[in-house]
């Protein structure tokens, strides 16, 4: 029996919304390592403590125009990858390969972060005192999947025992807001810089499903099932009543957030960053919805002329709906704890990264090569995720006091594998786990150049200008 899933039922949302939302753009705790301390624009709103300028050479506003920081990275591994990536390549599903037995878990995950706006200034020399604003768009999304879960959608069959417990068990969640944000920065002392970012959030989407208990029963001899589901759901929207206006900025859904960043450059030439980033918390309106389900035995008589299929979707839709109430409730942002150590060896500049997500599973070490070359900056950079997978990335950025633009992957050869299957068609898929990765920027420097006093290429004087008088001399400058 291969189930096909009505697109008007509860559970094929359910499936379809996780395959989606935290599938397809998965993401990794990944947050374009390849740009932190490179001095730009997005490195100095990620790492508050960081400087964007270089005195006496750069202009005093940077500004990206609105030309979006687009960033995405997303990644699947677990044991069902082959039944993934057809899904992913063909469309079509196909379970048959799946091993069950032992509950085995896949990760699906998900990160976008784009900045629309990043505007910032050189407040004073003295301390290198800057400020700026910003405003991104996030995402954050992950699943717990387990093998049988992914194997029943193709054949229920294929299970050996008659009754099963808790593999239908999983854990979703997905939360997309808007973040305005204010950032400070300035050096302490000569060697100690500290930072801090302060912002205010707009939630747009938020889902969480968990399904504590579940069990399936299965009489094949007279092809008859029962499925029985037990867990808790929390959305701000219906499935099937998505709104793009609920992309909009509102308020409806307020939140807010910290980071707090220092750095710290030692005699030896060594460089120390930590940052505690984005602790902070949404609360969602009372229009949200929240369900506590617990479907009983839903029983499916496949001798029934109406497919079996169509009878536990609409099933499982009615016990679901039907613990539906609007209730208001708050949700954490996803906090990190991070690590830079970085020491330069003239042209080749690395910096190795420790990062650690705060409430949910997951962390990565990175080692990002950097090669500088005139204006020119190539990167490589391999990371280890603790979900179990090493990737591989790169960079190319041009850089210059005032100009900077990059574009680069920290999925690159498994970005380049799904690049090179779709466009060939290929029936053998790529080995190793499934990922994709995609972020670009750009940003320019406008205005007066802030000098130090000593190097300043105008110095306060006297201006030889009969028309102004003495104390407009006296406060003017001259070359």
């Amino acid at each position: 029996m291969i189930i096909t899933w009505r697109k008007s039922n509860y559970l094929f949302k359910i499936f379809v919304w996780t395959i989606i939302i935290i599938g397809t753009n998965s993401r990794t705790f990944a947050q374009q390592f390849s740009l932190y301390n490179s001095r730009t624009l997005y490195d100095s709103f990620e790492n508050p403590s960081q400087r964007a300028y270089q005195v006496d050479t750069s202009k005093r506003f940077a500004f990206n125009f609105f030309i979006p920081t687009i960033s995405i990275n997303g990644s699947f591994s677990g044991p069902a990858q082959a039944a993934f990536k057809t899904l992913l390549y063909n469309g079509e599903f196909n379970g048959s390969n799946i091993t069950i037995g032992g509950n085995k878990q896949n990760s699906l995950t998900f990160h976008s972060n784009n900045y629309v706006a990043m505007l910032r200034m050189l407040k004073s020399v003295k301390k290198y005192k800057e400020i700026g604003l910003s405003w991104q768009i996030r995402n954050d999304g992950r699943a717990e999947v387990s093998n049988e879960i992914f194997a029943v959608f193709d054949d229920y069959r294929i299970f050996n025992s008659s009754s099963l417990q808790e593999i239908f068990n999983l854990n979703v969640y997905n939360q997309s807001f808007h973040q305005f944000s204010f950032t400070y920065r300035q050096n302490y002392t000569k060697r100690l810089a500290i930072g801090a970012k302060l912002s205010l959030l707009s939630g747009i989407s938020y889902t969480k499903i968990k399904v504590r208990q579940s069990e399936i029963n299965m009489d094949k001899a007279a092809d008859v099932i029962d499925i029985s589901l037990q867990g808790t759901m929390r959305s701000s929207f219906k499935f099937d009543n998505f709104q793009r206006e609920m992309v909009n900025p509102n308020f409806k859904n307020p939140g807010f957030s910290v980071s707090a960043s220092a750095s710290y450059k030692l005699p030896d030439g060594w460089f120390v960053l930590g940052n505690l980033k984005d602790f902070g918390l949404i609360k969602w309106n009372k229009d949200s919805y929240e369900y506590n389900f617990n479907t009983d035995k839903i029983f499916i008589d496949n001798a029934s002329n109406q497919s079996a299929d169509n009878r536990l979707a609409d099933s499982l839709d009615k016990n679901i709906s039907s613990t539906s109430i609007n209730k208001s409730y708050v949700s954490v942002l996803n906090g990190k704890a991070e690590i830079l150590i970085n020491k330069n060896f003239g042209n080749y500049r690395p910096n190795l990264i420790l990062s650690k997500s705060i409430y949910y599973k997951g962390g990565d070490i990175a080692l990002v090569n950097n090669f500088h070359y005139k204006n020119y900056v190539f990167t490589y950079m391999t990371d280890y995720n603790t979900n179990g997978f090493l990737q591989l990335g790169g960079q190319l950025m041009i850089k210059t006091p005032n100009v900077e633009f990059y574009m680069g992957s920290d999925h690159l050869i498994k970005s380049l594998e799904i690049l090179k299957s779709y466009n060939k068609n290929e029936i053998i898929y790529p080995n190793g786990y499934t990922g994709v990765s995609f972020y670009m920027g750009f940003a320019l420097k406008f205005g007066k150049i802030l000098e130090h006093p000593l190097n300043a290429t105008q110095i306060p004087g006297f201006i030889k200008d009969p028309k102004k008088g003495f104390i407009k001399r006296l406060s003017g400058k001259k070359n």
